[in-house]
């Protein structure tokens, strides 16, 4: 009950706000944003003894966007799945120009193309696994980003973070534990409406964190790898993403390395190749480092049946061997292969299926998933 007063409370100070905004020519404009993914998830084991059937609200994100002069910026999204509040984008962001914009606050982190690209845009119901080495897509701090170098050909981003959980205000009061620092270094050498090649490097340095993740799926169970006495771990990543007309191919490999107090080493390798290809003609937008939007070329409202994409997308997540030995009963490998279809009924209406097949070594056999997604945004 709690929760559903706060969600009122909430939803009708944003919306007198904009009513306000509009009576008042000279109040600054809000914009009212929100997206809502609902999900039926199915996950079992080929021998069986493991089944999951399952239904969530997998994010229900509602924001106020808008300028307080032309030169500075502002954004408050919070997500209420799963009947918590949680911050997402929150941010002060001061607009620089050709020197770039400036942002405190919380920001997704430049941890590569599949992280940047929105969860309204990604072919898929989930990230690929290499983005679980990230400890969560946004991080509250200091950001910066430019992507007018080389004229408007190459992007740089750079985020100073704090360690604070996003469901507690991204509050974090042991800043001598250190601290985040990710740099992204993007080029387009071809871009056009229907060509592009993308170009990526990502670095980070983090305090160091065991490693939770599941295999592309939301419900499942998760793995747990526990570091021995770790004190810190480094990131890199490489991207690369090529489009031509309706096919679009995206593949990024990082590697991350973790020391501990004995300043023995340990590391997580993982890499992903993706394929989408759209039946009815259209393609992936990109922009500002990133993939964007689809259009339909005639969607339901205008007599037509919307947009149809196929994707394909294997994924590899390998732990060295002193992590395995450190977790002799987690698998030392997992291949994830996934396939998706997508239905674009307008820009921002789909309905999505994935089925998903989790190699992990298991004695009961590969996990085998569907996920079946309901999406809007407004």
């Amino acid at each position: 009950m709690k929760f559903q007063l706060k969600l009122s409370f909430i939803f009708i100070l944003f919306s007198s706000q904009y009513i306000l905004a509009q009576e008042n020519k000279k109040a600054k404009k809000i914009q009212i944003n929100g997206r809502i993914q609902t999900d039926y998830e199915f996950l079992s084991r080929e021998k069986g003894g493991y089944e999951l059937n399952a239904y969530e609200f997998r994010r229900v994100h509602l924001s106020a966007t808008g300028k307080l002069s032309p030169k500075i910026k502002y954004k408050i999204e919070t997500d209420f799945a799963h009947g918590q509040i949680g911050f997402r984008d929150v941010y002060i962001k001061f607009l620089g120009g050709k020197f770039g914009n400036f942002a405190i606050g919380s920001v997704p982190e430049p941890t590569g193309l599949d992280m940047m690209t929105s969860s309204k845009y990604i072919p898929f119901a989930e990230r690929a696994m290499l983005t679980s080495l990230q400890n969560f897509r946004w991080g509250a701090g200091l950001h910066y980003e430019n992507f007018k170098l080389l004229k408007g050909n190459a992007g740089l981003q750079i985020a100073f973070t704090n360690n604070g959980a996003n469901d507690q205000g991204f509050k974090d009061i042991n800043l001598e534990a250190g601290n985040n620092l990710i740099v992204r270094l993007t080029g387009t050498p071809l871009i056009n409406k229907k060509q592009l090649i993308h170009l990526g490097i990502n670095l980070a340095n983090r305090p160091a964190k065991d490693l939770k993740f599941r295999p592309e799926n939301h419900l499942g169970n998760k793995y747990h790898y526990i570091i021995p006495e770790a004190k810190k771990r480094n990131e890199m990543g490489l991207e690369f993403a090529g489009k031509l007309n309706s096919l679009s191919l995206q593949t990024e490999f990082k590697k991350q390395n973790i020391s501990n107090i004995y300043n023995l080493d340990f590391n997580f390798q993982s890499y992903y190749v993706m394929l989408s290809y759209f039946l009815t003609g259209e393609n992936r937008p990109y922009k500002r480092g990133a993939f964007g939007r689809v259009k339909p070329k005639k969607d339901i409202d205008h007599n037509g049946w919307g947009a149809f994409e196929i994707a394909a997308r294997f994924s590899n997540m390998k732990p060295s061997q002193a992590i395995v030995d450190a977790n002799p009963s987690l698998p030392d490998n997992i291949n994830n292969l996934s396939f998706g279809i997508n239905w674009y009924l307008t820009s921002q209406a789909r309905l999505m299926y994935n089925y998903i097949i989790t190699d992990d070594n298991n004695s009961l056999g590969n996990l085998n998933g569907h996920i079946i997604r309901v999406q809007i945004d407004f």
